[in-house]
């Protein structure tokens, strides 16, 4: 019995050190999502840059996909982590949500609002996409909106969607719980076909309810899902490889949303299954310093990465592919890199703001 328990408690901090050194290279995964330059609004040639359009296709819309679904996932596992859930438990719960979510999820859209003011009353030339209505045509609910839908899907500050459609799910927990409880598997394969097929909600989106659940599922059945992932390594990742390789052949097809959702799904597993593999290893470590880092990386990467695309297309003029390709790699590297240099100033100069801006992360 001493075996298994001390086996048990193993595994939970293997589990915990594979959650922790996957913060870090997901969040890099969202700005690389971000990172695709159709996705900015630029002038982008249809033809002639195929080493551009196909790299960047695999990257941003393939393998850069599967950090959103994963993050709800873990997020559903630790809500419900080693806990019965109570009303006690739940208030408790949300308590500590309004610090490390709604706080954070506040201060950043009020951040990208005073930047929109800033763009629009001293650049002399456009930094922005054009997505969003000009800050000087707001109206007082304009101003509301921009903390839940400014155009009827995201918020001011695009990428905290998520951070939203997260609090939705924790208000709403204890109708997961019950949908778990009483229905068991049969409502996350309702959830699971629904998402499959490319059906979404607006607020929040499907793949929040399902992978949300799908995660509160395995916390709620005392699963320790990075040890039932561990059997996909390393065929499970090989095929993972082939079937991302193989959705960019099918981009254009009516059965592209399907193929590359059940990829995602493959991806998920995929990625837990090689992280626990290196950091059982000990080949791979969390950093303290990125970990911190992540959520401010995540809430202050879209409008720069956004405005720095747009001057380099403005003052380069790229034609040729390898330019597309440097712009592709280089624009992400260069904003993770002043956020971790923000980061790294404002916790040594200001650690207790640091740690509120971020939820406590730091």
């Amino acid at each position: 019995m001493y075996k298994i328990i001390l086996l048990m408690e193993n595994n939970d901090a293997l589990q915990s050190r594979v959650i922790n050194f996957l913060r870090f290279p997901m969040i890099v995964a969202v700005v690389l999502q971000h990172a695709f330059l159709e996705s900015v609004k630029v002038n982008m040639p249809e033809v002639g840059i195929p080493v551009y359009h196909n790299l960047s296709f695999l990257i941003s819309k393939v393998f850069a996909y599967v950090a959103v679904p994963l993050f709800f996932f873990i997020s559903g596992y630790l809500f419900f982590y080693h806990t019965s859930f109570s009303f006690s438990v739940y208030k408790r719960k949300l308590h500590s949500r309004a610090r490390t979510l709604l706080v954070p999820y506040l201060f950043w859209n009020v951040v990208i609002l005073v930047c929109h003011w800033g763009v629009y009353l001293f650049s002399p030339i456009s930094l922005t996409s054009g997505y969003y209505k000009l800050v000087c045509d707001y109206s007082w609910l304009d101003y509301l909106k921009i903390f839940w839908a400014v155009n009827g899907t995201f918020p001011i500050n695009g990428a905290l969607w998520f951070v939203r459609d997260l609090m939705i799910m924790i208000v709403c927990s204890p109708l997961v719980y019950w949908a778990l409880r009483y229905l068991r598997w049969c409502i996350l394969v309702i959830f699971g076909v629904v998402w499959l097929l490319g059906g979404t909600l607006e607020i929040p989106q499907m793949t929040a309810i399902f992978f949300f659940s799908l995660g509160a599922w395995f916390s709620l059945e005392g699963r320790n899902f990075v040890e039932d992932f561990r059997v996909f390594y390393p065929c499970g990742v090989i095929l993972y490889l082939i079937v991302a390789l193989g959705t960019i052949l099918i981009r254009e097809s009516s059965g592209f949303v399907f193929i590359s959702n059940a990829g995602i799904l493959l991806g998920l597993v995929s990625c837990v299954a090689i992280t626990r593999h290196y950091v059982n290893k000990g080949c791979w470590r969390a950093s303290a310093f990125l970990t911190g880092s992540c959520f401010l990386v995540y809430a202050f990467h879209h409008l720069p990465l956004n405005m720095f695309v747009r001057l380099w297309f403005r003052f380069t003029h790229p034609v040729s592919d390898w330019q597309f390709v440097l712009i592709y790699f280089m624009a992400p590297i260069t904003i993770i890199a002043i956020d971790l240099l923000i980061y790294a100033l404002l916790k040594k100069r200001y650690p207790k703001f640091v740690a509120i801006i971020t939820g406590g992360r730091s």
